[in-house]
């Protein structure tokens, strides 16, 4: 069986930020994960990384955040929600049951996780706060998370709630199967503009395309042919 793989994406820079993420990657390596720590420079440094071709169970980004988008202190990374959506999916990096965790102020808000999942098919929960926090603050809500998902085997809504349970602190979890469904997020969709729907038809189309595996048919008293079929998709409503 293949190790779950989370990639930790450092694009804050403020005092505690470190200890933070290596208090995420220690904790998840308790649970067997095989976390890879990045601290790109720019925005095209992070699109080359996620580019890499690994595939990821967890993504964990560390940045400063608002309703439009995130960004690092000094701004060198910059992007807003819309372009970051465009980059998972395009890119292919998110696995079946990928946990998207925002780990910047406001992380959990409706909006973001609505564009997320508009734009990328791949996408299958989104989590992160409601309100401002501290670094100390999100380690606590973030390695809850995880123990609650990798060592009590609870679905990621479901281990979310043990947050604000244990804490006080509120974190909330979308589901995209869950979220497609609801009034607020058909209504959000209907709204987008149309001047980004040939984008994200492309990146969507990328991800189509990375999705295709070879697939072996074996003729017999003859050699085995390769042709390529769609891999596996996400369920949807």
């Amino acid at each position: 069986m293949n190790s779950r793989k989370l990639m930790i994406i450092k694009a804050c820079g403020i005092p505690g930020e470190d200890q933070e993420c290596d208090n995420i990657k220690n904790h998840a390596e308790l649970y067997n994960i095989e976390v890879t720590c990045v601290c790109p420079k720019d925005n095209s440094d992070l699109e080359r990384i996620l580019e890499n071709g690994v595939i990821y169970d967890y993504i964990y980004l560390s940045s400063h955040g608002n309703t439009d988008g995130f960004s690092n202190s000094s701004e060198s990374i910059n992007f807003t929600w819309y372009k970051f959506g465009v980059l998972l999916c395009e890119t292919g990096c998110m696995g079946d049951d990928c946990v998207v965790m925002l780990s910047c102020c406001r992380g959990g808000l409706n909006q973001i996780a609505y564009l997320l999942f508009h734009i990328c098919p791949s996408l299958s929960y989104v989590v992160g706060p409601r309100q401002n926090l501290c670094p100390n603050e999100m380690l606590i809500g973030f390695n809850l998370l995880l123990f609650n998902i990798e060592h009590r085997r609870l679905d990621p809504v479901t281990a979310c709630k043990k947050i604000e349970l244990g804490t006080d602190i509120r974190f909330v979890c979308f589901d995209r199967i869950e979220t497609e469904g609801e009034m607020a997020f058909i209504y959000f969709k209907s709204t987008f503009g149309d001047e980004y729907r040939e984008e994200i038809e492309e990146a969507q189309t990328k991800f189509q395309n990375q999705q295709a595996i070879p697939v072996i048919h074996v003729v017999p008293l003859g050699p085995p042919t390769v042709t390529s079929a769609p891999g596996p998709q996400n369920q949807t409503n």
